[in-house]
């Protein structure tokens, strides 16, 4: 699998007109954090306001496939990805790469599957081919020994000059994945007011809130309006 990908010739990313994209880090995510760093987005399913980092995720996707980037989706087998909502969303289903990991064998397969999820990014990074890879932790808990996994990622993303998105769950309180991550931020579902005709029922807004950014520079995500589908209240 390993020389496999390291010898793709068909996937080549657009690097100079990824590079020749102005970032505005007032607008996106994917404006605000640039590449070569690890993204988390987190939310608590439990908590008072409705988490939607599945949602942010496409959008930086979306952002990164216009912006001339190969992109990677990893899960385990059977996870959330909706394609025709992605398809809805502006994502183009055929320039994106979904791997579904699944449970390995072994006397714990619970415990190796996050390890298996980690192992395949690492592989899509090492062959240079994709400028951003998200990775589905939310249907359980990442691999432990975090420094290594994510020294492996952060400096294969620095190598390929790539994004690497990480999906967990968890309550605003709790301490981002590990020291490498370098920046966290918890997304937000609202409600907006019925009153705006204009956009119908099912209106809602993405907010951002920023719990972590190791780079220093100020960093501001906008907010975001988006709609459910019609029929949706």
């Amino acid at each position: 699998m390993n020389a496999a990908l390291l010898r793709l010739p068909h996937v080549a990313r657009a690097s100079s007109q990824a590079e020749a994209v102005q970032r505005d880090p007032t607008q996106t995510l994917f404006g605000a954090v640039g590449p070569g760093r690890l993204l988390e987005l987190s939310g608590d399913p439990e908590g008072p306001v409705a988490t939607a980092r599945t949602s942010a995720a496409v959008r930086v996707l979306r952002d990164a496939q216009q912006a001339g980037e190969t992109a990677a989706w990893i899960q385990p087998r059977g996870g959330a990805l909706y394609p025709p909502d992605l398809a809805a969303c502006g994502i183009d289903l055929g320039a994106l790469l979904v791997i579904h990991v699944p449970l390995p064998g072994g006397p714990h397969p619970s415990r190796a599957q996050p390890h298996a999820l980690c192992k395949a990014a690492e592989l899509l990074l090492r062959s240079g081919a994709f400028g951003i890879i998200v990775l589905d932790f939310t249907q359980g808990a990442p691999p432990s020994g975090r420094e290594a996994w994510q020294g492996r990622l952060l400096g294969l993303a620095r190598q390929h000059n790539s994004h690497v998105v990480l999906l967990t769950e968890k309550a605003a309180a709790d301490d981002s994945l590990g020291t490498l991550i370098g920046a966290r931020v918890e997304v937000r579902r609202t409600r907006e007011s019925s009153a705006d005709a204009r956009r119908g029922a099912g209106a809602f807004a993405l907010e951002h809130a920023l719990l972590k950014n190791k780079s220093g520079a100020t960093m501001h995500v906008g907010r975001e309006p988006r709609r459910g589908p019609w029929g949706m209240r």
